[in-house]
């Protein structure tokens, strides 16, 4: 019988500043068995490097500053670049909602707001986990 690994979740941000709910949603994944490693602020080319060498399930990247289409689409070109379009991409902060769809269309698998219910970001990352992945 196989182990499964641990869901491993790379959390990321924009800009260094507006901190507070990066760390509250880092708690409620690691208070939820996930496996949370924090790379703090990072271009698209250093959280793609980050993920390949944490091999992480996915990338959750707090926008609070930058235009998200913008910045989201340099992320999945690096990811692909580096072969790693399995790594799923979650979004969170200040997204128009206008801008949602496109996101999704790009690859992102969910987008949350402020406002995003805690168990709502944990449900979704623990019912889109890898397959070899578990949340304990």
């Amino acid at each position: 019988m196989t182990e499964k690994k641990k869901t491993r979740f790379l959390l990321v941000a924009d800009t260094p500043g507006h901190t507070t709910g990066y760390y509250v949603v880092a708690r409620a994944l690691r208070e939820a068995g996930i496996e949370v490693i924090l790379g703090g602020f990072q271009q698209p080319s250093g959280m793609v490097e980050a993920a390949a060498q944490e091999d992480v399930d996915y990338i959750g990247y707090r926008i609070m500053d930058r235009e998200p289409r913008l910045v989201v689409s340099l992320l999945m070109e690096r990811l692909k670049e580096r072969g790693l379009e399995h790594v799923q991409v979650v979004v969170g902060g200040i997204i128009p909602k206008q801008d949602i769809p496109k996101l999704k269309a790009m690859g992102v698998g969910e987008v949350f707001r402020p406002g995003a219910k805690l168990t709502d970001i944990v449900a979704y990352v623990k019912g889109h986990a890898p397959k070899s992945a578990g949340s304990a």
